[in-house]
């Protein structure tokens, strides 16, 4: 990644700047910071430790081996998971062009759940959005039609459906179990993303919403309501194998960040530099444009310092450590020596 030779001396004045003024800020709040994190982690917390929900992409509903095994092709396969009942979660499926095969949106440990919708979002280019189905999922409920409508990208390359359902009585369900399967077709070769939470920053009206019985969000959520707990995303290869796994001690694009820091925020960790303003691949550039500078980049963190994983604005794309808190250090601190720098 190049970088002009003026940007080392900016760089150290700017976080020179930055790391004065923060922890100005961390000492002004000093106490009260200190009480509210104890209150924040007392009893009335300890249910989410111990019990959180998830919700995410099983690439491979017939196998309860992990891995990146699969697909689940066919009309009438095996499938391992139902209403109530999950198996090991695939992250990644490799299918073949022209392959019909199947995924499931699930959820795990939910209380009380009357209602779900979200956005589903994948390469158009190389899979097709065929069906979704509902009936006899969502925890065992009695639902409604499912809520399945696509959109086509100009550029013939992001692909979006809102999709969801909810239960006809309007009963709340507790536990786990597939929320819907989508039936897909596999087009042209490449790995495509399959996420249920991708959600441009501060747009209110794409994400993935939990809904009781008495229309109030089932938490955590961030501040349009949307859930904002644990999500697992997944990919589907077309006619090639599928990527790494999200390994701890693996930098596969060699951007400086380990493949499961790139799967926590998420960025790709196959790519090291965005090909668009859509394109997340690079940890430091916060706003996709080649290029590591003050302005949005590290500008976006403020209002952020001191928080952490369950307060309404925590933001997990900026935990660049993925310790579940924005912090100057090792958050900021990440950038030293990178502003002015730029990637292709």
């Amino acid at each position: 990644m190049a970088k002009p030779a003026w940007a080392c001396l900016l760089s150290a004045i700017v976080l020179t700047f930055i790391c004065a003024g923060t922890y100005a800020f961390i000492e002004h709040r000093g106490v009260a910071q200190a009480t509210l994190s104890i209150e924040h982690s007392g009893a009335a917390q300890a249910p989410l430790s111990e019990v959180e929900t998830v919700i995410g992409v099983d690439t491979n509903p017939c196998s309860n081996t992990g891995g990146t095994g699969g697909p689940c092709v066919g009309e009438n396969p095996p499938f391992y998971n139902d209403a109530t009942n999950l198996g090991t979660i695939n992250g990644c499926v490799s299918v073949n062009p022209n392959d019909t095969f199947y995924i499931d949106l699930f959820v795990k440990d939910v209380a009380n759940l009357k209602q779900w919708d979200g956005t589903f979002r994948f390469d158009e280019s190389m899979l097709h959005v065929n069906l979704l189905t509902t009936n006899g999922f969502f925890l065992g409920s009695n639902t409604y039609g499912p809520i399945l409508q696509c959109f086509e990208d100009p550029d013939g390359n992001e692909g979006e459906c809102t999709l969801g359902t909810g239960d006809t009585t309007g009963a709340g369900h507790s536990g786990s179990g597939v929320l819907g399967r989508l039936k897909l077709t596999a087009i042209g070769p490449g790995v495509s993303k399959a996420n249920l939470d991708l959600r441009p920053d501060g747009s209110p009206i794409s994400g993935v919403q939990l809904l009781d019985p008495s229309g109030n969000p089932v938490g955590p959520v961030d501040e349009y309501g949307n859930f904002d707990g644990t999500i697992l995303n997944a990919q589907i290869a077309v006619d090639e194998p599928c990527p790494g796994e999200c390994l701890p001690d693996v930098d596969t694009d060699s951007d400086g960040f380990n493949d499961d820091v790139e799967c926590y925020l998420p960025t790709d960790q196959r790519d090291a530099c965005p090909d668009n303003d859509t394109d997340d691949a690079w940890p430091l550039d916060m706003n996709m444009d080649t290029f590591v500078t003050v302005i949005p980049d590290i500008y976006g963190f403020r209002g952020q310092l001191g928080t952490e994983y369950g307060d309404p604005n925590f933001q997990t794309r900026l935990d660049l450590n993925a310790d579940h808190y924005i912090t100057v250090i090792p958050d900021i601190y990440a950038f030293r020596g990178h502003v002015g720098e730029g990637c292709s």
